[in-house]
């Protein structure tokens, strides 16, 4: 399996046919966000922690959203921890922008919060102004 893809200035987009996961890239300054959409799952999950680390190039931090996964099994939460080494090795900051499904994943799955979460406020609990 391979992700096809395409190249502009400022973003790229991975697409990854088996299980309709897409993967969106935009630069903020030196910084990155890649953006994900879709199921993280066994069929994908090694392909996208490829191109989360292919994404992170020579950037000085990383943002990788995942408000858009609607689920996130085991094999997703093991390609967050190769992001995570990596990441570490290259001493590139990254966090995680969790949808409720991956925050679940995650309090059962990194005890330890060894994936570095955002401290995100969703809109719905936030009081009007």
């Amino acid at each position: 399996m391979r992700a096809i893809r395409s190249r502009s200035a400022d973003s790229r987009q991975f697409s990854i046919a088996s299980t309709s996961l897409a993967i969106s890239c935009r630069t903020r300054g030196t910084e990155i966000v890649v953006s994900v959409c879709g199921e993280v799952d066994a069929a994908n999950a090694k392909e996208f922690a490829h191109s989360v680390r292919e994404a992170s190039g020579s950037r000085s931090g990383l943002v990788l959203d995942l408000s858009e996964v609607p689920f996130l099994a085991f094999d997703g939460v093991s390609a967050l921890y190769a992001i995570s080494a990596h990441l570490l090795r290259e001493d590139v900051p990254w966090c995680v922008v969790a949808s409720p499904a991956v925050s679940r994943v995650l309090r059962l799955c990194d005890p330890e919060r060894l994936i570095p979460l955002a401290g995100v406020v969703p809109l719905r609990s936030a009081e009007p102004a």
